[in-house]
């Protein structure tokens, strides 16, 4: 058989598989930038980036006091490092009765390492111990903080989960809340 008696795509379904990957693309963009559009509407209520963190003192789940300030960052021995060893910390706001956090809090677990450091902050909790039934149900292993209604007024949450990215210095990089996936969290720390 020689190259010539070959069968050939005819240029109809050529043009029928580009016209689909085309429609695909355009579905993905459009994802893309609903997605887009709705985590900036989320998180329209937020404290800006570019601006810093509230300077706030609290008490860590398992007996150390921490600070989460401009500069300092919690490492998850409870030490306070000045200026921040971290390039980056990812703050992560929860409620222990929040479904949501049930799911995306145990991926917290796969993103620290030596540029990332990663605080949580307990709201809206009534006992420690219901903060710690949570935690341990979760199998979060990091650094817990146990926040109460001031800290939720001075980071601006209005909802659970909430986040914030900052930089070593306590800049706000990023800022969001609700579902996140450890791949999507750990892009926002990378922007």
């Amino acid at each position: 058989m020689s190259n010539s008696d070959s069968p050939r795509p005819s240029d109809s379904s050529s043009r029928s598989v580009r016209s689909k990957w085309l429609r695909r693309g355009a579905e993905l963009l459009f994802f893309i930038l609903l997605f887009s559009a709705l985590s900036h509407w989320l998180s329209r209520h937020m404290l800006d980036s570019g601006s810093n963190a509230p300077s706030t003192r609290l008490p860590a789940l398992y007996n150390r006091a921490a600070t989460l300030a401009d500069n300092p960052t919690v490492n998850l021995t409870g030490n306070l490092t000045w200026p921040a060893t971290h390039e980056r910390t990812l703050v992560y706001f929860f409620a222990p009765w929040c479904s949501i956090c049930r799911v995306s809090m145990p991926g917290l677990n796969l993103l620290g390492n030596d540029d990332l450091r990663i605080v949580t902050v307990a709201l809206d909790w009534e006992t420690r111990e219901e903060v710690e039934t949570f935690v341990s149900s979760v199998g979060f292993r990091g650094e817990v903080l146990l926040g109460n209604a001031t800290t939720a007024q001075q980071y601006q949450v209005q909802g659970y989960p909430s986040y914030y990215v900052m930089d070593s210095n306590g800049r706000i990089l990023h800022q969001d809340k609700g579902l996140s996936t450890p791949p999507g969290l750990w892009l926002r720390t990378q922007l």
